[in-house]
C-alpha cells in the first residue's frame, strides 16, 4: 500500500541536525554518566588497591635494604676484637689511646651515615660509653640496667639467638639535638667465652628512611607498624608515633596483618612484612580526592553538555541554513521553470555540491530552451511543408480521376509508354499529398525514386544511365521523408539536363557499424563549390530551400549524428553523401511498400 506524500512524517532540515549534534553528544556523556554510578567506585576502589600494594611493596622492598645496611653496621662492631677488649677491660679512661682508636673505628664503620644515623656501644656496667654523637642518658645501664632492656627495646628472648640483632620502633623518638629517630638496631656483644660484655645500638632517623617511601606521592600516610606489641610510627609525619588508637586505619585492620589489602571509611590500605624484621610497613590511600575529583569531572561534563547543546542550537541553525537557502533558491527556480519561465540561471552557491547542483540545472534549462527551439522549428518547417503541399494539391481527386481517365484511354489505344507514366506520376502525387508520417522506410524512398526515374527514362530515352545499390538489409531502415528523390531530382534538373552526350547517374546505399549511408552522384556540368557556404545553416534565407529543407530536417532528427556533404567541380559532376544513424527501423506491423 502506497503511503501518500502529504500523510508522510516530515522533519526540517534544522530539527535533524540539531537531534544529531545533540546525539552525538549524549553518547560519550551518557557512556560516562553509565560508568560513573554502574562502576566507577568499584573500579576506583580497585585501582587505588592496586596502586596501594605496589607502592607499599616497592617501599618495603627498599626499607628492608637500607636496615640490613644498618644491622651489617650494627653486627661489624659488635664483632670487632677492639669493641670486645674495650669492653671486656670495662675501664672508663676515655682518653686513652685505646679509646681514641674506638672512636676512629665507630666513625669508620658509620663512615657516609653519620648525618643519617648514631652508632652507641656501652657496657653492661655502664662504664665504658662510646658514641658517633652524645650518648644519650637513655641507654646509661648504670641507671636503666635490664629493665630498659625489657621497656624500651623489647625482650631480648625474642631475638632467636644470642648473636641476633633486634630492630625496634620503640626506642626514643628524639635526639639530644631534636632530630626524630625512626628505628633503634640493638646488638649485644659477647666474648669468646661467650659471656655477655655489652651492647651496640644504632639510631636510624627519619632522614634517613623518609627519601625511601612514598616516592610518587600516591599515599596520603604510611607506617612501621610492630604487630607484637600494637605500636606504630609514620614515616611522612615523624612526630606521629604511638598505638594503634593513633592510626585509625591501623585500628580497623587490629588482630590482621596478614599481607593484603583492606577498605573501610573510603580508606584503601596495604600492609606488608619488611624482610628479615619483625616490623611491618602499611600504607594509606584515601578515596575521597578522587572521588571528589570524579564527580568535578562529571560536573565539568555536564557543563560541557549545557553548552554543547547551546552551540548545537546556534550551528543547526547556521549550518541549515547554509545548506536550505541555497536548496530554497533551486525549488523556487524550478518552480518558475515548471510555469513556463525557462530562461532563468541561478548563480554559484558556496557549497561545492550546491554549486554542481546548480550548473547541472542551469545546464538542464539551457537543454530544454534548446529543444523546445527545435521542436517550434520542426514544427514550423511541417508547418510550411504542408502549406506548400496543399498550394501545390489543386484538387487531389480532379487530379487522380484525370490520371485515372489518362491511364484507362492508354491502355485501350495500348499505349504503354503512357500507361506507365500515368501509373509512376499517380505514385509520386500519392507520395507528395500523403502527409500524416514524417518518416519512411529506405524501401518506401527507393520506390518513389523508381517512380521519378521511370518517367525519367521515358523522357529522355536511352541517354540516361541509372545505377542504383541498394542492399536488402537496408530496406527497413527508417528515415526523414522525401530526402533521396529530391536529391535525385537536382541532380538531373541541375547537373544533367545542361549537359549534351550521355547522362550517368548512381545512387548507393549502405550501412556500416550501425551508420547508414546514402551517395548520390552524377557526371553533370556540376558547380563551383565555393558558391555554397560551408555551413549549410547560412542556406536558411537563400534560394536552395529544397537543399536547406534536407539538411535542417537530417539535423533535427540527428542532431550531430548526421551528416551532409556536398562535393563538386565544374564539368565533372556533383556527389551528395548523407549519413545518419540507422538504429530505427521499420517494424513487421507497418511494413507495405506497394504503392496503390
Amino acid at each position: 500500500m502506497t503511503i501518500p506524500l502529504s500523510s508522510m512524517h516530515k522533519t526540517s532540515l534544522f530539527s535533524r541536525l540539531l537531534t544529531y549534534f545533540i546525539i552525538v553528544m549524549l553518547i560519550p556523556v551518557g557512556f560516562f554518566v553509565v560508568y560513573y554510578v554502574s562502576w566507577g567506585d568499584k573500579n576506583l576502589l580497585r585501582s587505588l588497591k592496586q596502586q596501594a600494594s605496589l607502592s607499599i611493596k616497592r617501599d618495603s622492598a627498599d626499607l628492608a635494604e637500607v636496615l640490613e645496611s644498618y644491622r651489617h653496621k650494627a653486627y661489624l662492631i659488635s664483632t670487632d676484637p677492639m669493641t670486645i677488649n674495650i669492653l671486656k677491660q670495662d675501664n672508663p679512661q676515655t682518653d686513652s689511646l685505646e679509646a681514641r682508636n674506638m672512636y676512629i673505628k665507630l666513625f669508620n664503620i658509620m663512615k657516609g651515615d653519620t648525618y643519617l644515623a648514631f652508632a652507641h656501644m656501652v657496657s653492661n656496667s655502664g662504664n665504658v660509653r662510646f658514641s658517633t654523637h652524645d650518648f644519650p642518658t637513655v641507654y646509661d645501664l648504670r641507671f636503666h640496667n635490664n629493665e630498659w632492656e625489657q621497656e624500651n627495646v623489647l625482650s631480648l628472648s625474642q631475638a632467636g639467638s644470642q648473636t641476633a640483632s633486634i630492630i625496634s620502633i620503640r626506642g626514643r623518638t628524639s635526639s639530644e639535638n631534636g632530630k626524630p629517630i625512626l628505628i633503634t638496631i640493638l646488638r649485644r656483644v659477647y666474648d669468646s667465652e661467650g659471656d655477655n660484655l655489652g651492647y651496640v645500638i644504632v639510631e636510624v632517623l627519619n632522614e634517613a628512611i623518609s627519601p625511601l617511601v612514598n616516592k610518587d606521592m600516591a599515599l596520603s600516610e604510611e607506617v612501621l607498624v610492630d604487630a607484637s606489641s600494637y605500636w606504630a610510627c609514620s614515616t611522612i609525619h615523624a612526630n606521629q608515633v604511638g598505638s594503634f588508637d593513633k592510626f585509625p586505619n591501623l585500628a580497623a585492620i587490629k588482630g590482621d596483618f596478614s599481607n593484603g589489602v583492606s577498605i573501610k571509611n573510603n580508606s584503601v590500605t596495604a600492609i606488608t612484612p619488611i624482610k628479615g624484621t619483625d616490623l611491618l610497613l602499611a600504607g594509606t590511600i584515601s578515596s575521597t580526592p578522587y572521588a571528589v575529583n570524579m564527580k568535578q569531572l562529571l560536573v565539568i561534563l555536564l557543563l560541557a553538555l549545557g553548552i554543547g547543546s547551546l552551540m548545537a542550537v546556534v550551528l543547526s541553525f547556521l549550518f541549515s541554513r547554509s545548506i536550505s537557502k541555497p536548496i530554497k533558491k533551486l525549488a523556487t527556480s524550478m518552480k518558475a521553470v515548471e510555469e513556463g519561465n525557462i530562461h532563468i540561471q541561478i548563480g554559484d552557491a558556496k557549497i561545492r555540491e550546491l554549486s554542481q547542483l546548480n550548473h547541472s540545472f542551469n545546464a538542464m534549462v539551457l537543454q530544454i530552451t534548446s529543444l523546445l527551439d527545435l521542436t517550434r522549428e520542426e514544427e514550423a518547417k511541417l508547418a510550411e511543408a504542408e502549406r506548400m503541399a496543399l498550394e501545390s494539391q489543386m484538387n487531389p481527386h480532379f487530379l487522380f480521376n484525370t490520371l485515372n481517365t489518362i491511364k484507362a484511354l492508354a491502355r485501350m489505344h495500348n499505349e504503354d509508354q503512357i500507361y506507365i507514366i500515368t501509373i509512376k506520376l499517380g505514385k509520386l502525387l500519392r507520395s507528395t499529398i500523403d502527409n500524416h508520417e514524417s518518416e519512411c522506410s529506405i524501401a518506401e524512398s527507393m520506390a518513389l525514386v523508381d517512380s521519378y526515374l521511370t518517367i525519367q527514362k521515358i523522357r529522355f530515352g536511352e541517354k540516361l544511365h541509372v545505377k542504383l545499390n541498394t542492399p536488402q538489409s537496408c530496406n527497413d531502415i527508417m528515415t526523414p521523408k522525401l530526402i533521396i528523390q529530391p536529391m535525385v531530382e537536382n541532380a538531373i534538373v541541375h547537373g544533367l539536363e545542361p549537359k549534351s552526350g550521355e547522362w550517368n547517374l548512381c545512387v548507393d546505399i549502405h550501412e556500416e557499424n550501425e551508420l547508414l549511408t546514402i551517395l548520390i552522384k552524377d557526371d553533370g556540368v556540376g558547380f563551383d563549390r565555393s558558391k555554397l557556404p560551408l555551413n549549410l545553416d547560412e542556406l536558411e534565407k537563400s534560394t536552395h530551400v529544397g537543399l536547406y529543407n534536407i539538411y535542417r530536417r537530417l539535423k533535427l532528427s540527428f542532431g550531430d549524428k548526421a551528416s551532409f556533404l556536398i562535393e563538386s567541380k565544374p564539368g565533372e559532376g556533383t556527389m551528395v553523401k548523407m549519413t545518419m544513424p540507422s538504429l530505427h527501423r521499420k517494424t513487421a506491423e507497418g511494413d507495405d511498400l506497394e504503392l496503390q
